[in-house]
């Protein structure tokens, strides 16, 4: 059974197979499990390198998990709203690194926020921009415009959260303040 699906029978989730997506309302025929298995191919409508480049790899990801909550474990939704705060807001050119320094502050986080959630948006605000809308761009321009709208709408429906991720970022561009300057001090006492 795909790990997705386990979550949603944690979530009390009945997947729906047919028509739209149950979700986030893409215009799917198979419903939610459509909507998944696009999404496991959306990020490779571009390079990787372009999708890097671009950072859709990391948009994509962030965007279809956020609408898709109940298929998630409950911290990975604070991780992909944080990230989507840190390229939209802060400009954070994303690498696969950062992902990694990212987990250790959510885990730190977690243990002094254990009964914190990430408020859905209720369906009236959510994201008009699906994975399906995403996978139907016709090149490589209109791809990485649409993969952008659809990151910032799906996190400006998450308004209501957006304290939390705003927190985290903080905490996330401290360690990683904390990190260069500790990477600068070995490399000037390696130079002395």
């Amino acid at each position: 059974m795909p790990k997705w699906l386990e979550q949603a029978a944690k979530n009390d989730l009945e997947i729906l197979e047919d028509g739209q997506c149950q979700l986030c309302g893409s215009d799917t025929l198979h419903g939610i499990t459509e909507c998944v298995a696009t999404a496991g191919k959306i990020t490779h409508k571009i390079s990787q390198e372009k999708g890097i480049q671009h950072m859709t790899i990391f948009l994509c990801v962030d965007a279809h998990a956020l609408q898709h909550t109940l298929i998630h474990g409950r911290w990975n939704n604070h991780f992909h709203l944080t990230r989507l705060h840190l390229i939209l807001r802060h400009q954070v050119q994303w690498t696969y690194d950062l992902t990694t320094v990212l987990n250790e502050v959510l885990d730190a986080y977690k243990l002094k926020h254990a009964d914190e959630r990430i408020i859905d948006p209720d369906q009236a605000h959510r994201s008009a921009i699906t994975v399906i809308d995403v996978d139907a761009s016709h090149d490589e321009d209109e791809y990485v415009r649409l993969v952008w709208q659809w990151a910032e709408q799906v996190y400006t429906s998450f308004a209501d959260s957006h304290p939390i991720a705003q927190s985290l970022a903080e905490l996330f561009l401290q360690k990683c303040e904390a990190i260069s300057k500790d990477s600068q001090q070995t490399v000037d006492e390696e130079s002395e």
